[in-house]
């Protein structure tokens, strides 16, 4: 019986080991791989003895020269060499489902948890269309090297050329991050990404690939022992996790377009004292303050169902008008990019010299808690970041937190922060906890029989100075947040607002949603008021001939309208009845707003609300309207419309003839 030896090939897929006898054929080999890796035939890759891929073992049927124990490379020279499974795709929608539609659209929130980021597999990026964000597309297309001047005394060549001393320097150096003013405490995702591609460019074979970290154990095991409690290997067991300060962020600066959004969101807490939450709405840019950076703007805030109080406050989920909203700004080109909440303490001492306690946001409290970290983290997952250098598609997120709270002076500062890829690995496998009595200390759970949670450790130094290692129970939140620069466009920025915020002409802006608890309430009376400011008369009904003194985005330019126009119970607008009004806002086409004013589906509106007590009503007082029931008659009767073939009375929401389906106003 002949000797067997045993070769290791190392491949993208791992490495595995091949038994040949000493007669073997290099073909044979080949043959023997093909079939260890599952491939199809021996065609379709190539066996090198040497990592940079030197001396290529031949494909000859001649006698082997391998030794028992080398290790060959398998270099694939075609691409989708391996069969991959795709589980699921980069960017899974959320998962929408009602039972309830609304003028023939289904509108819903998604379920708590609907979107698992750990149901996401591994899968092959190549083969798939991995569409990234508008504003990564454009920072790929940019150099991203800073240049420098000609040094006078260093620089000794002429103005045409250049030298160590003036040639450009990397989006990622550290000194020059360092000696910015001020200092750039983090690099951009994209330097990062500039910088991992950079050290690999020494050695051919590797690439930069963006790996996301997993805390979870793995439900099927390639071995095929017991599934966890009964059995686990380390194929199927999570590495243990090292806590590390983040060097990158993926979002470099946040930017509200106006402060009136701000202002209506923080009457909240003015009128009642109760803290809120918001989301943030807008959108992503290139940001020039760091290199190859990206900026969060925010164009409006929306409020979602919430129980307040004074210390705390709780999100009534899942949110029935959470995807109308997302459809709204889709329409509008703004997404859902961060979440915003108050924690402001009124300083009734007045010894801070403002109207809020400094309580947070020092070294001698916290920046965040630990459940606001694990808030961030289930959000950050619920909205990835997609990357092409991912083998999962996805990486992070640039969803955002704001805080608003105290600064020293006791004015109201906003923070911005991120938490960090390790923090969102923890929370998607559901094992850091919050600590009970120290809201700057988080808990990794222990294992137990129904999970099995990876050692988590932190580093710091003792009283001796030396860097130690210590299991994170409990673990300092420090390392698992980032803080984001905020602020507001100075005063010679030339920054259009997305919505009517800014308008100096609109006096009382429309009510904000889901404002019950303060008496804010969305309804006709509601809507006439807000529109009685814009009419020469005084009256509720508002057309683009008695607002010229007004522009007409200025009256139909608010998120909070245009969402109450699409789920009020009286006259409720589909999104096709929408969409030219959407349009028109998004290009900022005062005259598409002015076409859609003039059409049926405002003038319905108009004619609900002027149907009131006779002689329009003083500006100061309020007007009685009519109950809810009259209002729903009154809508019913005045959108009806007669078919211009049959002359059937069809209701208002149908839009085309029941009888014999002709299409409305043709």
């Amino acid at each position: 019986m002949s000797k067997t030896y045993v070769l290791r090939i190392q491949s993208s897929e791992g490495t595995k080991r091949v038994d040949i006898a000493p007669q073997d054929t290099n073909k044979q080999i080949y043959d023997k791989v093909a079939q260890t890796f599952s491939l199809p035939s021996a065609d379709g890759f190539t066996l090198y003895k040497e990592k940079n891929k030197q001396s290529p073992v031949s494909r000859a049927s001649t006698k082997n020269t391998l030794k028992h124990g080398d290790m060959i490379y398998l270099v694939p020279e075609q691409e989708n060499l391996f069969p991959t499974e795709v589980t699921s795709s980069p960017h899974v929608p959320l998962d929408f489902k009602s039972d309830t539609p609304t003028n023939g659209t289904s509108y819903a929130s998604p379920k708590i948890g609907s979107f698992q980021s750990n149901s996401i597999g591994k899968m092959n990026v190549s083969s798939i269309d991995v569409k990234e964000d508008d504003v990564d597309v454009q920072l790929d297309k940019i150099d991203g090297r800073i240049p420098r001047k000609r040094d006078p005394q260093l620089c000794h060549h002429n103005i045409h050329g250049k030298c160590i001393h003036c040639i450009p320097i990397e989006p990622y150096d550290e000194e020059f991050l360092k000696n910015r003013n001020p200092p750039i405490k983090h690099m951009s995702f994209r330097a990062y990404i500039r910088k991992l591609q950079s050290s690999s460019h020494s050695d051919r074979t590797t690439f930069a690939s963006l790996e996301n970290i997993s805390c979870s154990i793995k439900d099927k095991c390639p071995t095929g022992h017991a599934p966890w409690p009964k059995g686990v290997c380390t194929k199927c067991q999570p590495n243990p996790v090292t806590l590390m300060r983040q060097s990158y962020r993926h979002v470099d600066n946040i930017m509200f377009e106006n402060g009136n959004m701000v202002n209506r969101f923080l009457n909240y807490w003015r009128l009642s004292g109760h803290q809120r939450i918001g989301f943030l709405y807008g959108r992503y840019e290139v940001y020039d303050g760091v290199p190859l950076g990206v900026r969060a703007v925010i164009s409006a805030i929306y409020e979602p169902p919430q129980e307040t109080s004074r210390d705390s406050v709780k999100l009534n989920l899942p949110d029935p008008h959470e995807a109308l909203i997302d459809d709204l700004a889709r329409r509008l080109n703004i997404r859902r990019i961060g979440w915003i909440f108050t924690d402001l303490v009124p300083d009734e001492s007045k010894s801070g010299g403002g109207p809020v306690l400094h309580h947070r946001g020092n070294v001698n409290s916290y920046f965040l808690s630990a459940q606001e970290c694990i808030t961030a983290a289930w959000l950050q997952n619920k909205h990835p970041n997609i990357c092409k250098c991912s083998p999962d598609g996805y990486f992070g997120s640039k969803f955002v937190t704001v805080v608003v709270t105290g600064d020293a002076s006791g004015q109201i500062h906003f923070e911005g922060y991120q938490v960090s890829n390790q923090c969102m690995a923890l929370e998607k496998s559901k094992i850091l906890l919050p600590t009970y009595d120290a809201p700057e200390l988080g808990f990794i759970k222990e294992t137990s029989s129904e999970q099995y949670v990876p050692d988590v450790y932190y580093k710091e130094k003792d009283s001796y100075n030396n860097e130690v290692m210590k299991i994170a129970r409990p673990l300092p939140l420090e390392y698992l947040i980032i803080d984001v620069p905020t602020g507001f466009p100075s005063a010679d920025a030339q920054i259009q607002s997305t919505f009517n915020d800014d308008c100096a002409s609109v006096k009382t802006p429309f009510c904000v949603e889901n404002r019950m608890q303060i008496g804010e309430l969305q309804d006709m009376n509601a809507l006439a008021s807000y529109l009685k400011q814009f009419s020469k008369t005084g009256a509720a009904g508002v057309t683009t001939s008695s607002a010229s003194q007004y522009k007409a985005t200025d009256i139909l330019a608010d998120i909070h309208l245009l969402r109450y126009l699409a789920v009020n119970d009286i006259i409720s607008f589909s999104m096709d009845q929408l969409d030219p009004l959407l349009d028109s806002i998004r290009t900022n086409d005062l005259n598409g707003v002015e076409t859609w004013m003039e059409g049926s589906d405002w003038q319905t509106i108009v004619q609900v609300l002027q149907t009131q007590t006779p002689g329009s009503p003083e500006l100061g007082n309020r007007p009685s309207y009519m109950d809810y029931e009259e209002q729903t008659d009154l809508a019913s009767t005045l959108s009806q419309w007669n078919c211009p073939r049959c002359t059937f009375i069809n209701p208002g929401s149908s839009r085309t003839c029941e009888i014999c389906s002709c299409e409305k106003g043709s």
